[in-house]
């Protein structure tokens, strides 16, 4: 009687729950990673204060141990900086030219809010294969490419490999400007576990979209293939740092 109450219990399920579970289970198989220990970690509001007539050095920690992202405020010295920090590899939303002074990292503004941090593109400078560092501000705030020297909020995007693959996240800036000396408040941030997307500003994981996505996935490597192209043109185009 048990194992007849069982079995009627089960196809009670609705057929939209056993397609979840589905994509579910398809989504294990081809990340590698428990659909439910995937997620993003959302530091809360820190409201960290690089002020204008001193300087200051602060590293928030990422996921694990050695893992960190960093803040250097030099206002008597050459930039201000960011760099992120990983036993395997860091990088950040950047560009880059012939020689370090060149390496700056891109202020991310609210434009590009639906753009996946993973898109790029990303510039890796100053510590070799364990980490990154860039300019945001430069020492002389004149050159052409500091595109943090105005007033407003904006993000800094990166990417860290401790080995088991690339995991991207971001930090939330707000910058004072030339009236005060170019001293900053770091806001927040926040980076996603192996496998899971994240857009500047995002806190949480997203769920499954309207157009169906647990449903493509359930389906195999095709829909896997579509529900790529259909992310894909959602957020088609590169990161515009164009200066404004």
């Amino acid at each position: 009687m048990k194992t007849r109450l069982r079995k009627n219990h089960a196809g009670a399920i609705p057929a939209s729950r056993w397609l979840a579970y589905a994509g579910a289970g398809v989504a294990t198989a081809l990340a590698g990673t428990s659909p439910v220990e995937a997620e993003i970690h959302y530091s809360g509001r820190i409201d960290t204060v690089f002020p204008p007539d001193r300087n200051k050095s602060v590293s928030f920690p990422l996921d694990q141990a050695g893992d960190t992202i960093s803040f250097v405020r030099d206002p008597q010295g050459s930039s201000d900086f960011f760099a992120v920090r990983c036993p395997k590899s860091g990088a950040f939303l950047g560009s880059s030219g012939h020689a370090f002074s060149q390496y700056f990292v891109f202020r991310i503004r609210q434009r590009n809010a639906n753009h996946y941090i993973s898109e790029g593109p990303f510039s890796a400078a100053g510590l070799g294969g364990a980490g990154a560092f860039g300019t945001m501000v430069k020492g002389d705030r004149l050159s052409y490419g500091w595109r943090w020297d105005r007033e407003g909020t904006g993000f800094v995007g990166f990417r860290f490999n401790n080995g088991s693959g690339n995991q991207y996240g971001w930090a939330r800036v707000r910058m004072d400007g030339p009236d005060s000396n170019f001293s900053f408040t770091v806001l927040d941030y926040a980076w996603a576990d192996l496998g899971e997307p994240i857009k500047p500003g995002q806190t949480s994981s997203a769920v499954a979209s309207k157009e169906g996505s647990l449903g493509l996935l359930a389906t195999g490597a095709a829909g896997l293939a579509v529900w790529r192209q259909r992310r894909k043109r959602r957020s088609a185009g590169a990161i515009d740092n164009t200066r404004d």
